[in-house]
């Protein structure tokens, strides 16, 4: 195993590699184009096994369901807790049980989830009837980040709203490669997020060629400016769809 010799930017905070933990697709109902989550996990776990991941534990849906007791041990063991699954993270665990642990230790929770299918769709509805409406409240996006904060982590990483497979997985590349490869901030790794659906907006618009950069353009000619026109790029929702909470100056090392 090769050291993580990564010396810390001025006001960042340390962020251990060695004792990451992670929960991936806990019911196996994710199929993505031909692969599931676990083996996109698998993947990343030997793509960064050299310096980064070979320490990791946790449990994928294809192997083992975890139970509640399985995963408060990871949440309160660990450097960084990672979770990508269907369905929301805290119909795992009772917001009450979550509100109880303490997680001093856990500086990063990285939760992929807010996606949805049949299977998961059918598994979760049956369990959503029986909890109350004020349970349903605290297992939104906004409710999670409070409840994992008063436990004590101090930086949360999440959807605001539901997510596509494929956003999920994009984004789950790009937050491992940027906090682990690059030695981004936890607040930069969000950023490179819209950063990137921005870069990816704007070579589909140039590709395009739509009327909306022409009409910009020929206005820009009109005005005596074509030089300096420049076409207007809106990024899409999703760019701003993952959100961090707490520090933004946390290095993985």
């Amino acid at each position: 195993m090769v050291p993580v010799n990564r010396v810390l930017p001025p006001n960042t905070l340390p962020v251990d590699t060695h004792n990451f933990k992670y929960i991936i697709d806990p019911y196996n109902e994710e199929q993505y184009e031909g692969s599931s989550l676990t083996e996109r996990m698998k993947r990343t776990l030997e793509a960064y096994s050299q310096q980064f991941t070979p320490l990791w534990e946790g449990f994928m849906g294809s192997e083992h369901t975890p139970s509640l007791a399985e995963l408060e041990q990871l949440l309160t063991n660990c450097s960084a807790f990672i979770f990508h699954g269907m369905e929301r993270f805290l119909a795992n665990i009772p917001p009450s049980k979550l509100a109880a642990l303490n997680l001093s230790e856990c500086q990063m929770a990285i939760l992929f989830d807010l996606v949805q299918n049949s299977a998961s769709m059918l598994r979760q509805s049956k369990l959503d009837v029986q909890k109350s409406d004020g349970h349903l409240a605290l297992e939104r996006p906004l409710e999670t980040a409070l409840l994992l904060t008063l436990s004590g982590v101090r930086c949360v990483l999440l959807n605001q709203w539901h997510s596509s497979p494929q956003r999920n997985i994009n984004n789950m590349d790009s937050v491992m490669e940027n906090l682990l490869r690059v030695g981004l901030t936890s607040g930069q790794t969000v950023h490179a997020l819209r950063k990137g659906e921005v870069q990816s907006t704007e070579k589909d618009t140039n590709t395009a060629g739509s009327d909306d950069t022409v009409c910009h353009e020929d206005s820009g000619n009109r005005d005596g400016n074509a030089h300096d026109a420049q076409p207007r790029v809106t990024p899409s929702p999703s760019a701003f769809n993952c959100v961090i909470y707490g520090l933004p100056n946390l290095v993985v090392t």
